[in-house]
């Protein structure tokens, strides 16, 4: 699944290498990245995938020091392929 995540961090020389690295120990992709700085903080909007639930992966980056804020665009969140439900075949007797 893709997943456009926003967040607001403290300017600092590591911030964003923090970022990156959890992301990637998580087993997620990056896919896109833009980053701006001001008034001593960095906007960073990234846009990653991965199978994994993103939890796994927000709950990690909440734990930085660096991070003020945290926002999962909800409008974002799509899945790379459709899966067929599996059926059963039941033994009829």
């Amino acid at each position: 699944m893709h997943y456009q995540l926003n967040l607001l961090l403290t300017d600092s020389p590591a911030a964003i290498e923090r970022v990156l690295q959890t992301t990637r120990y998580r087993g997620f992709t990056l896919h896109q990245c833009e980053m701006q700085t001001a008034s001593g903080e960095i906007q960073l909007n990234m846009q990653v995938s991965g199978e994994q639930p993103i939890h796994l992966l927000t709950s990690q980056l909440s734990k930085l020091y660096d991070l003020l804020e945290l926002v999962l665009d909800p409008s974002s969140v799509r899945v790379n392929r459709l899966f067929e439900p599996q059926v059963d075949a039941l033994a009829v007797s």
